[in-house]
C-alpha cells in the first residue's frame, strides 16, 4: 500500500500526518515550500509557543528513510506532527510499501 500526500501547511498550524507503514519500505519527505518545517512526535513539540523537541526540515530539503521491522523505526505506529513556524509551506510525502 503506497501513498503520496501533498500537504499545504499554514503558518504555525500543526498538522498530524500518519506515516504508518506495516512492513518494509521507504518514506520520502520533501519540504517543497519556501519556509522551514518542523517535525515532532507531539503537537506541542511543533507549536511556536511550546516548541521544545523538534527536528527542522529546511526549505527545499528531501529526507529518505528506510522503514521496516529490522531496519529502523520512524513513528510507524503513531502520527508525526508538522508545522511551519515562519510562514506557509508545502510538504510532499511518499510512503512506499516494499511488499
Amino acid at each position: 500500500m503506497s501513498r503520496i500526500l501533498r500537504i499545504a501547511l499554514a503558518e504555525d498550524v500543526p498538522e498530524g500526518i500518519d506515516l504508518g507503514l506495516p512492513g518494509p519500505g521507504k518514506i520520502l519527505i520533501q519540504n517543497s515550500g519556501a519556509n522551514n518545517v518542523v517535525v515532532g512526535y507531539d503537537q506541542t513539540h511543533v507549536t511556536n509557543a511550546t516548541a521544545v523537541s523538534y527536528y527542522t526540515i529546511d526549505a527545499g530539503l528531501t529526507l529518505m528513510f528506510d522503514i521496516g521491522p529490522e531496519i529502523g523505526f520512524l513513528a510507524q505506529n503513531q502520527l508525526m506532527w508538522f508545522s511551519s513556524p515562519s510562514g506557509d509551506s508545502t510538504l510532499e510525502i511518499w510512503v512506499a510499501d516494499g511488499r
